[in-house]
């Protein structure tokens, strides 16, 4: 448990250093947010990443309470009855804008609390854009697969952007430049 709430912590810390270098990593590099978020759109992306962080500080507290609990508490099954959640403060639906759509701090700390943890990691990788050249890409594929995520849908997510992206018309990387080919000759004239 302490292996993935050092994980989970360091992801944080990648999320924090990512949202505060988001315009100077778009300046470098126009294609960045295409190839890690399937957009160009600033505003999106950092909107991605905080969903990624409140995830991410909802998940270290699910741990922090796990590794809290003693083991020789009963852990509730599923025949015991829960009470029915009430649900969260209506929020304003804009069809036009998918900030209006993101869900809010309270609803991620909810969905964290009732999914598998591997799952969580794997939509963390999503909203911060994690590929798999990022340093702690193996750390992240051993945590979604041994905690109940699936590796091979987050792969497949990752494959697929850039085939979604062309879909939408939008250019995930910039077209190569090659020389002109060479003038065939057939000898001299």
């Amino acid at each position: 448990m302490a292996a993935l709430l050092d994980l989970v912590r360091r992801l944080i810390d990648y999320g924090k250093e990512l949202a505060a270098t988001l315009e100077q990593r778009a300046a470098e590099n126009p294609y960045f947010g295409c190839r890690a978020f399937g957009t160009r759109d600033l505003t999106l992306i950092l909107a991605s990443i905080t969903r990624g962080l409140n995830r991410t500080n909802a998940l270290e507290v699910r741990l922090i309470r796990l590794a809290a609990r003693p083991e020789n508490q009963p852990r509730p099954t599923m025949t015991q009855r829960r009470k029915p959640r009430a649900g969260g403060p209506a929020r304003p639906h804009n069809e036009a804008s998918p900030l209006a759509q993101l869900p809010t701090p309270e609803q991620i700390a909810a969905e964290v609390r009732r999914r598998p943890i591997g799952a969580v990691i794997a939509d963390i990788c999503r909203d911060l854009g994690i590929l798999p050249n990022h340093p702690l890409w193996r750390e992240l594929e051993s945590a979604i697969t041994h905690h109940g995520g699936s590796y091979v849908r987050l792969l497949k997510d990752i494959l697929t952007r850039p085939f979604l992206l062309a879909a939408a018309g939008i250019e995930a990387q910039p077209a190569a430049i090659l020389p002109p080919p060479a003038l065939a000759g057939t000898g001299p004239p």
